[in-house]
């Protein structure tokens, strides 16, 4: 006969809950990529429409024009880059004790004992795009230095604060 055994739940169980929820996850930017489609499609269609020829009501392009094939690789090349960092999905993961860096075909983790300090740039005194300019991750077992552009993650603001809850649990 086949019995059953019912096994309590354990701490390590709440554990881990409360772990995940302390979890902060930022995401990459991506509407920077979908401007610059848009905005070269658009330079392409209106030097098409300049540079083509209305004859009795129809209008003729000129697709052999250079201006118009170098518009076109450009509006080829942005939305190929901007599918590639959606494919990418690059998530940014900050714990209690650890620094994650994610995206669809790599994983880096650093824990607290790797990480030797962190240092944020100053803030800026026009804020175009974000408040800082860079933060600094010192591995101690790394010569150069991570970089963070906090400009590049979803919630800025909020990855700013975690980076410095995160210095101050270093000591």
């Amino acid at each position: 006969m086949n019995t059953q055994e019912i096994i309590p739940p354990t701490n390590t169980d709440a554990n881990t809950s409360a772990e995940a929820a302390s979890e902060q996850h930022f995401h990459y930017r991506l509407d920077f990529y979908w401007q610059a489609v848009a905005v070269y499609a658009l330079a392409l269609i209106a030097y098409a429409l300049v540079k083509g020829t209305i004859i009795d009501g129809s209008l003729t392009l000129t697709l052999h024009d250079p201006v118009m094939i170098v518009l076109a690789v450009v509006v080829a090349a942005s939305c190929l880059v901007s599918l590639t960092a959606w494919f990418m999905k690059r998530t940014l993961t900050i714990g209690a004790d650890f620094i994650r860096f994610q995206s669809r075909l790599r994983t880096r983790t650093f824990s607290r004992e790797q990480i030797a300090g962190i240092a944020l740039g100053k803030k800026k005194l026009l804020n175009v795009r974000g408040s800082y300019r860079v933060a600094k991750i010192r591995l101690a077992n790394r010569r150069r230095l991570l970089r963070i552009r906090p400009s590049l993650y979803e919630q800025e603001q909020e990855l700013v604060q975690a980076l410095i809850a995160f210095k101050r649990r270093l000591g």
